[in-house]
């Protein structure tokens, strides 16, 4: 929710990792170097040293194993932001793998699964090593290879030329060269190998797909959390062992995250991979709900912390009961919570932060995001209060207007959100802050925490509303100007009232005028499209210097936010055609629906990070579950990864050949 500049894309629904693709991932990088070291001792011990095939069956194993990592990660491009340093570790790796194919042709197959996570095995290709009855999953692991041979065959017609004529001079070379070997007398060497590398794809067929699938009836496109999961339980074993693919989950979650970062990924984002109801199962297979797994883990790993010590290491919801609803404007509400003596440490909080409340709506579980507006303070708090703008179309801001009363219960997460600088008695700074609307409401906090605790310190606060009725915490503003006089002043804008002393709308310009000179520290708190276009300005090449810290507001009527299921009129550009189509903004990517209209865009690791997807958008707005690959100035100019782009206006339309 809280980002520093440069700003990262909105976030539809799936916890940010937090890791991105590294220009080098230099852990791979020595997986495929130790691994081809390793795949070198054994062809000297199968061909020149005599070595038994007790030994050499089981090393050939470990290199197929080892180097379908490497393979695996090219795929998704996260080896490299470099696309053919990328792509080059993915050529080197699969003869190690599957030497009768080609990388491209793998690609292809791989990114299918994560497309159709699932579903029969005629469109996701990885559903043949779990069906059937049992006595034949060992068979059907052992053949992996072969039903990808017919898998694609099948859709032969349909890939492009080159790729088909790779990998048809591929496969021809490999059967010359084998039939070579077996004239010449290497046919227990030729055994030897092959059968390593079948005992190798045997056990990736177990661990990579059977094991994190295996009866989960969910889709990808029904339920990314429950389509795939974890095994939790003997990390310290397992996760080197099957180089963290205990953790799948989060590889399908995260597609482009370095596999050596899968755990730290979980770790950070547990919490709310546990509120979207993931799919975990212990080690030994046992099925965990999320509320066993954090029972499970405070008992094992003691990761659950106490939250009555306010030792927690994660966000957790507790039950509140609701103290006031008190009316701020016409459209806005203040809410308070009390909080009990046992749970007081753990809703300490930081100025700026924001806590999530959680409420059953017509049948729903909805979740929104509010700021603390009370100053922050090194005592425990006995009271929590936010304030909630009603939304036209809101779920929950109607119902917070509507329904709430005190003594009712709601689930209230325990704070969370880094829009806060630190704090140093001994400083004086000058902060400056710039809100609109209900963007005020965590500035509330900062600007009285940070003017108590740095008495030599001053802020300027540009503020924006329609009119001063509607401007939320006026009486409490005029209450703090007078408090800190001298320290704190207000411009207050108002869009829609005559005679107001600064009217229109905030930009750039304006906010210079108001607060010249240099700043040490900004908060930028509003609608995504303001605090984009103020950020680009500080940090141009004309800016004021200083940290920029923002916070984006976005409205309940977008699909950001859970409660509304925009449908969008979709105009897709493709090789100078156009087909439109409808399109929920809460439902599949761009590229998804594309797809499923016949069309075929162009795309490759359908995880953010290749860029092969790129569009742009000439019409309408859309936004992206997560971004590696797009710089900053091809963002702003209207481009975005249709693998991760939905729609949230009314009509869109993208062109691919822009």
């Amino acid at each position: 929710m809280t980002a520093t500049t440069p700003l990262p894309q909105p976030v539809l629904g799936l916890p940010d990792p937090g890791e991105r693709v590294p220009p080098v991932a230099w852990p791979t990088v020595v997986l495929y170097v130790g691994t081809l070291a390793l795949a070198g001792a054994t062809a000297y011990g199968v061909l020149a040293g005599g070595w038994s095939p007790w030994l050499t069956v089981p090393l050939a194993a470990t290199v197929t194993f080892l180097m379908f990592s490497v393979m695996h990660e090219s795929t998704h491009h996260a080896i490299s932001t470099r696309t053919p340093l990328n792509d080059a570790f993915g050529h080197l790796s699969v003869p190690f793998v599957a030497p009768y194919a080609s990388f491209p042709m793998i690609t292809f197959i791989h990114i299918e699964h994560h497309r159709n996570t699932n579903e029969s095995k005629s469109v996701d290709p990885d559903a043949w090593t779990s069906e059937g009855p049992w006595w034949q999953l060992p068979f059907r692991w052992a053949t992996i290879d072969g039903w990808y041979l017919v898998y694609y065959l099948r859709r032969a017609g349909e890939r492009p030329r080159a790729e088909l004529a790779l990998t048809v001079a591929i496969f021809t070379g490999v059967l010359a060269g084998v039939g070579a070997a077996l004239t010449a007398g290497y046919a227990v060497e030729v055994a030897t190998l092959l059968a390593g590398q079948r005992l190798g794809l045997m056990v990736l067929a177990w661990w990579f797909d059977y094991l994190p699938h295996h009866g989960l009836t969910a889709t990808q496109r029904e339920d990314r959390y429950r389509a795939t999961r974890v095994r939790v339980g003997a990390e310290g074993v397992l996760t080197p062992l099957f180089v963290y693919q205990n953790y799948h989950l989060v590889h399908h979650l995260h597609p482009s995250v370095p596999f050596y970062r899968y755990v730290r990924a979980w770790r950070r984002n547990e919490q709310a991979y546990l509120d979207r109801n993931v799919a975990i199962s212990t080690w030994f297979g046992r099925s965990l709900t999320p509320s066993e797994y954090r029972t499970w883990r405070r008992l094992t790993d003691d990761l659950g912390g106490d939250a009555a010590s306010g030792a927690a290491r994660r966000p957790t919801f507790h039950q509140l009961r609701v103290a006031a609803v008190e009316r701020l404007t016409d459209d806005s509400v203040v809410v308070s919570f009390t909080v009990p003596a046992d749970l007081a440490a753990a809703y300490r909080y930081t100025q700026g932060q924001h806590v999530t409340l959680r409420a059953m709506i017509d049948g729903q579980d909805v979740r929104r995001s509010y700021s603390l507006v009370a100053p922050a303070s090194d005592e425990p708090p006995a009271e929590l209060r936010v304030a909630i703008k009603r939304i036209e179309g809101g779920v929950f801001s109607t119902y917070a207007h509507r329904d709430l009363r005190p003594g009712d219960i709601l689930d209230v997460m325990t704070p969370a959100g880094r829009f806060h600088a630190p704090l140093d008695p001994t400083r004086q700074r000058r902060y400056a802050a710039v809100a609109a609307g209900s963007g005020i409401t965590p500035l509330m906090s900062i600007i009285a925490t940070t003017l108590e605790v740095e008495p030599r310190s001053t802020l300027d606060l540009v503020y924006g509303n329609r009119t001063a009725a509607s401007t939320m915490f006026l009486a409490e503003l005029d209450a703090l100007v007078e408090a800190y006089a001298g320290r704190l002043v207000v411009h207050h804008v108002r869009s829609r009232e005559a005679g107001a002393s600064r009217s229109g709308r905030i930009t750039p310009e304006l906010v210079r005028e108001l607060v010249p000179g240099e700043v040490d520290v900004w908060f930028l708190c509003g609608p995504q499209e303001l605090v984009d276009t103020l950020a680009a300005d500080l940090g141009g090449p004309d800016g004021r210097g200083g940290t920029v810290l923002t916070e984006v507001f976005h409205a309940e009527g977008t699909a950001v936010a859970a409660g509304l299921d925009l449908e969008s009129q979709v105009t897709v550009r493709l090789d100078g055609d156009e087909t439109r189509f409808a399109l929920r903004s809460a439902g599949d990517s761009i590229l998804d629906a594309a797809l499923q209209q016949g069309l075929q865009p162009p795309y490759s690791c359908a995880g953010g990070a290749c860029g092969t997807c790129r569009a742009k958008v000439l019409l309408g707005r859309a936004v992206m579950d997560q971004n590696h690959a797009l710089p900053d100035e091809e963002v702003e100019a209207g481009y975005v990864l249709t693998c991760q782009a939905h729609p949230v206006s009314e009509e869109l339309r993208v062109d691919y050949d822009a």
